[in-house]
């Protein structure tokens, strides 16, 4: 995927463990990099995932970012 840029990514996921926080940023960034989406220019993506956050699965958690922000991107 040579054509996405992400100039900053920030997630703030309250009680994650410095190791699990590790591992949630490496498993969005893959999951982004093995994505497909449409072309385009956003400036600004917000997700808001509620429960899903707070539960401690960090590759359901993972999941969620990708696919929440893979659904606003195309």
């Amino acid at each position: 995927m040579d054509d996405i840029s992400i100039d900053r990514l920030v997630l703030d996921v309250p009680g994650l463990t410095p190791a699990e926080a590790e591992d949630l940023a490496k498993q969005v960034g893959k999951g982004l990099a093995a994505a497909s989406p449409k072309p385009g220019t956003f400036t600004k993506i917000s997700v808001d995932l509620g429960e899903t956050a707070s539960s401690g699965n960090v590759p359901r958690l993972a999941n969620a970012i990708v696919e929440s922000l893979l659904g606003q991107i195309g």
